[in-house]
């Protein structure tokens, strides 16, 4: 529990955020360690950077990740499929929030075209904003997901009840 700051930050991204890349690593940097998981790669595209970021946060627990590309979308579907990466697209500081205290992510998906200063305010709230705790049964039931077992949840026989007209 507790807020991101001060931890390792891995930052990942495609060729849509080229042009303002050094104010996003700055807007970054204030947070924490700014590890640029990508480097100088000509060929940049957002499936390799989600990889390289994921598998980063994976074996350092101490760490976060932030992963940007045109809309976030893909970045977000792409870091969802590895096993203890909490993705999510946030448009919003709203979003940001919601990430950290409900669901307690640990990537973060921005969309490039949502602008710099839309999406500093995004990773500021993001990184700032603690875990509290909620929700967390609902977010063991998730890691359960992932074939990783878990102590019996109360959510375990959670059954999902459709009304018809």
């Amino acid at each position: 529990m507790g807020s991101l700051s001060g931890k390792r930050i891995y930052f990942g991204y495609d060729r849509y955020i080229r042009p303002e890349l050094i104010p996003y690593r700055e807007a970054i940097r204030v947070h924490g360690a700014l590890v640029d998981a990508v480097g100088d790669d000509a060929q940049l595209h957002y499936l390799t950077s989600a990889e390289l970021v994921c598998t980063a946060v994976q074996t350092d627990p101490e760490s976060f990740g932030v992963l940007c590309c045109g809309t976030g979308m893909g970045m977000s579907i792409a870091a969802n499929k590895f096993r203890g990466i909490y993705a999510a697209r946030c448009m919003s500081v709203e979003d940001a929030e919601l990430a950290r205290t409900i669901n307690n992510a640990n990537m973060l998906c921005l969309a490039a075209k949502s602008g710099i200063e839309l999406n500093t305010s995004i990773i500021d709230t993001f990184v700032s904003t603690a875990y509290t705790g909620r929700k967390i049964d609902e977010l063991e039931l998730i890691t359960r997901f992932e074939g990783v077992p878990l102590t019996p949840s109360p959510l375990t026989s959670l059954r999902v009840v459709r009304k018809t007209a």
